[in-house]
C-alpha cells in the first residue's frame, strides 16, 4: 500500500475485513482499485489533495463495509472522490475495476441531481437528469449508498469549514439525503446524516441539548441498566428468549420531538429508548404484554408497525411507559429479521432481485407514468411526492399488496390492480363495508372493486375538486380512453365550434385548417378540430388565432412583456424638460410613491418606492437617486395583472365585465388552461389612470366568481 500516512491504518483495517468476508477473487478487487489509485496520484501535484480523496473514500468506504455491501460498492466508495475530481477517469475504472464499479460512480453521481430540487427556480433540463438518476436508483441502489455515505464523510470533514459551506451541507443532508436514507430504510446512515446536519444549522441547541444529556449521563447510565436488568428478567420468566438494549435518542429526534410537543426534553417519552428483540412475531406481542404489565402504558404513544409498516417497510412495535422512578420511556419490540431490516433497509437485501423489486417499485412506476410527461415543475413535483411523501400498503381480496401515495382513494386502488378494473369500477369495499369511491384509504385495510361487466369511467372522475383521484397515473390513464374513445366526436364537435366562432368573428372565407393547425404545433387538421371539440384548446387560443391582427401591433404575448409606455407628466426637482421613463420591473401608477434613478443616456426612469430594484439601487449608486413627483397629464398607464381562478365558460367574460365596469381598458390578454388541478391562470395589461382605479379594479376581481388568487405582476 503507497497510500498516504494518515490513511494507511484505516485501509489496513479496511482490507482484513474484506479479506475475511470475501474470496480471493472478489478481494483482488479492493487490490487493483488501491493499484489504480497509486498510478493515478504519481501523475497529480497536489499530493494533500489526493490523500484527502484516498481517506474520504476509505472512510465511506468502512461504513459501507460495516453494513455488509458487496465488494464492487465498497471499491466504488473509494474511489468516489477521486473520480469525482477528475483524478480517476471512466476509462481507467472500467478497464482497471470493472464496469459494475464504474456504473455504481456514474449511479451516485447521478443522485446529484437531487440537490436541485432544493432550489426555487426550476429549469426543464432537470426532468432528463432526474429520470436518469431515478433510472440508476431503480437498476442499482448501491449507487445511492455510496452517495449517502460520501455525504456524511464530507459533515464530518467540515466541521471547521466557513458557515456558509455548513449550512449548505446541512440544509441539503436535511432536506434531500436524509429523507433518501428515510425512503431506502437505512437508519444507521439517517440519524447520522440528520444529527451532523443539525449541528450546523442549529449549533446553539444542538449543543444545548447534548450537554444536558451530557451532565445527566452518570444517571442516565445507571438508569438504563436498571430497566436492562428488570426487562431481561421478566423476559426469562415469561419463557421469552429476547436481547433488551437500552441508549439515548439522538439529538436530532429529540428535538424534533420537543418542537411537535412544545415541551422541554423532560417533556419527551423517548429520551430514553429501549430495544427488545425476539425471534418470533408472536413473541413481539407477549413482550408487549409483558412490559405494559410491569409499567403503565401512556395510550397516546402506541403505534403497532408490524401490522401496519410504515411506508419504506419498517416494521416494530412502539409504546411509551411510565418507567422506574416515574421517568418516561419508549420501548420498541421487534424480530431479529425486523431489527436487521430496520438497521440496513435495502442494504440488507439488496443483493437479491425480488426483494430489491419490491424495495424500489416505487421508482419504475414513476419512470412508466412520467414517460410522456413533459417535465419541468410538474415532473419534479411528482417526483417529491413519489419519493419524499408518505405511502400506504393496502390488500386486495387475495392478498396481494398495492403500494399508493397517502390519500389515494379506492378508485386509485382500482387502476393500480389493472386499468380495465379501474375502467369498470362502480363501487369499493373496504374490510367488508361498502364506501365512497372519493373515500382514502388506510394502511392495512383490505379493498374489493364492484366492477360492472361492460363499463366506462367517468368525466368527474377527472374533477380534482370533486376527489375521486390521487394519482396522476389513473389520471392519465383515463384520459387515454376518452382520447381514444372520442376523438371522431372531439372532430365533429370541434368543427361545429370553429364554424360557429369564424361566423361570430365576421371571416366569411374558409379557414385554412392545415396553416392553422401548425400555429400550434399541431400535424394535422384532425388534431386542431380533437383539441377545440375536447376543450384541451380554449376559446381564447382559437379566437386570438382566428382573428386577423392589425398590420402594427404585436401579439399579445409580447405587449404582456414588451408594451410601448405611454408617457407620463413627470416632475423632476431641480430640472426641467429631462427624458422620463417608466420602469417595466414595477410600472408605478399615478398617485403611488416614486423615485427617480438617473440612467445613462436614457434620462430617469421611474420606479415605485418599494420597488426591490430600488432599494439595491440606492444601496450600490445613491448619487443617482433623485426625488421626483407625478404631474397632471391625465394619461393611462399600462398594469399587468395575473389572475388564478376555476376554469369555467363565461370566465374571460365575467372578468371582462369587471375590467369594463371600472372603465379600465384592456390592451392585452393571455390565458393558459390546466386540466389536471382544472384552473386556468389569466394575465392582463390594463390602462389604470392612479392607484384610486387600481385598487378599485382589484377588488372588483376578486369578486368574480371563481377567483382564487389575484396579484399585480
Amino acid at each position: 500500500m503507497n497510500l498516504a500516512t494518515n490513511t494507511r491504518a484505516p485501509t489496513q483495517a479496511l482490507l482484513q475485513s474484506v479479506h475475511a468476508r470475501f474470496s480471493d477473487a472478489d478481494s483482488s478487487v479492493i487490490d487493483r482499485v488501491q493499484r489504480l489509485l497509486v498510478k493515478q496520484a504519481a501523475a497529480v501535484a497536489d499530493a494533500t489533495a489526493m490523500a484527502t480523496c484516498e481517506a474520504r473514500g476509505v472512510e465511506s468506504a468502512a461504513m459501507l463495509d460495516a453494513l455488509g455491501l458487496d465488494v464492487e460498492t465498497l471499491a466504488a466508495a473509494l474511489l468516489l472522490p477521486a473520480f469525482e475530481q477528475g483524478v480517476v477517469d471512466a476509462d481507467s475504472v472500467e478497464k482497471g475495476v470493472g464496469p459494475t464499479v464504474l456504473r455504481i460512480l456514474q449511479g451516485a453521481g447521478r443522485i446529484l441531481a437531487l440537490k436541485d430540487l432544493r432550489r426555487a427556480a426550476v429549469e426543464p433540463s432537470q426532468a432528463d437528469r432526474l429520470r436518469r438518476m431515478l433510472l440508476t436508483i431503480a437498476e442499482d441502489p448501491r449507487g445511492v449508498l455510496v452517495r449517502l455515505t460520501d455525504q456524511i464523510c464530507l459533515l464530518r470533514a467540515s466541521k471547521r469549514a466557513t458557515e456558509e459551506v455548513r449550512r449548505e451541507l446541512g440544509t441539503e443532508s436535511l432536506e434531500v439525503f436524509a429523507p433518501l436514507a428515510n425512503r431506502l430504510g437505512v437508519w444507521q446512515l439517517k440519524w447520522e446524516l440528520e444529527d451532523l446536519a443539525f449541528r450546523f444549522l442549529e449549533p446553539g441547541t444542538y449543543h444545548d441539548i447534548a450537554s444536558r444529556l451530557e451532565q445527566r449521563r452518570a444517571d442516565r447510565e445507571g438508569f438504563i441498566a436498571e430497566v436492562i436488568d428488570t426487562l431481561r428478567t421478566e423476559l426469562r420468566r415469561a419463557g421469552i428468549a429476547g436481547e433488551v438494549s437500552g441508549r439515548p435518542k439522538h439529538i436530532y429526534s429529540i428535538w424534533k420531538k420537543m418542537r411537535l410537543k412544545g415541551s422541554d426534553i423532560e417533556g419527551i417519552f423517548d429520551v430514553h429508548g429501549f430495544r427488545v428483540l425476539v425471534n418470533e412475531i408472536a413473541d413481539c406481542y407477549a413482550a408487549l404484554g409483558l412490559v405494559h404489565t410491569l409499567w403503565a402504558p401512556i395510550a397516546a404513544e402506541f403505534d403497532d408497525y408490524i401490522a401496519k409498516p410504515k411506508a419504506n417497510l419498517y416494521r416494530s412495535l412502539h409504546t411509551a411507559v411510565v418507567g422506574p422512578h416515574g421517568r418516561t420511556m419508549e420501548v420498541q419490540i421487534r424480530t431479529r429479521a425486523m431489527h436487521h431490516h430496520a438497521d440496513l433497509g435495502v442494504a440488507a437485501h439488496w443483493r437479491y432481485k425480488e426483494g430489491l423489486q419490491q424495495r424500489l417499485d416505487w421508482s419504475r412506476r414513476f419512470l412508466e407514468s412520467t414517460v410522456q410527461a413533459s417535465g419541468g415543475p410538474d415532473l419534479i413535483e411528482r417526483f417529491r411526492q413519489v419519493a419524499f411523501h408518505d405511502r400506504i400498503y393496502v390488500l386486495t381480496p387475495q392478498g396481494r399488496i398495492i403500494d399508493l401515495p397517502a390519500g389515494a382513494t379506492a378508485l386509485d386502488f382500482a387502476y393500480a390492480v389493472h386499468t380495465d378494473i379501474g375502467h369498470r369500477c362502480r363501487g369499493a369495499k373496504v374490510d367488508g363495508a361498502i364506501v365512497p369511491l372519493t373515500q382514502p384509504l388506510a394502511i392495512g385495510q383490505q379493498v374489493e372493486i364492484l366492477t360492472a361487466r361492460i363499463g366506462a369511467p367517468s368525466r368527474d372522475w377527472l374533477n380534482p375538486r370533486l376527489g375521486y383521484l390521487k394519482t396522476d397515473s389513473a389520471r392519465a390513464k383515463i384520459r387515454r380512453w376518452f382520447k381514444e374513445q372520442d376523438r371522431e366526436q372531439h372532430v365533429t364537435q370541434g368543427r361545429v365550434v370553429l364554424d360557429r366562432e369564424r361566423r361570430r368573428l365576421g371571416l366569411n372565407e374558409d379557414v385554412n385548417l392545415t396553416v392553422l393547425a401548425r400555429r400550434f404545433g399541431l400535424k394535422q387538421p384532425e388534431d386542431l378540430l380533437a383539441a377545440v371539440g375536447s376543450g384541451n384548446m380554449t376559446m381564447v387560443q382559437l379566437d386570438q388565432a382566428l382573428a386577423p391582427a392589425p398590420a402594427p401591433a404585436a401579439p399579445a404575448e409580447v405587449l404582456l412583456t414588451s408594451a410601448a409606455q405611454p408617457p407620463q407628466a413627470m416632475l423632476v426637482q431641480g430640472i426641467s424638460n429631462l427624458l422620463t421613463r417608466v420602469a417595466h420591473c414595477c410600472r408605478p401608477v399615478p398617485g403611488e410613491a416614486i423615485v427617480g434613478y438617473i440612467t445613462q443616456g436614457q434620462g430617469v426612469t421611474i420606479h415605485r418606492r418599494s420597488c426591490p430594484n430600488v432599494a439595491r439601487l440606492t444601496a450600490s449608486r445613491p448619487q443617482r437617486i433623485m426625488e421626483v413627483a407625478w404631474g397632471a397629464s391625465g394619461q393611462s398607464s399600462p398594469v399587468q395583472i395575473e389572475l388564478v381562478a376555476d376554469d369555467r365558460r363565461g370566465l374571460l367574460r365575467d372578468v371582462s365585465d369587471a375590467l369594463s365596469n371600472e372603465k379600465a381598458d384592456i390592451q392585452a390578454v393571455n390565458t393558459a388552461s390546466n386540466a389536471q388541478t382544472g384552473t386556468a391562470v389569466m394575465t392582463f395589461q390594463v390602462l389604470i389612470l392612479d392607484i384610486a382605479q387600481l385598487q378599485r379594479v382589484l377588488n372588483r376581481l376578486t369578486r368574480v366568481p371563481g377567483v382564487r388568487q389575484l396579484r399585480r405582476l
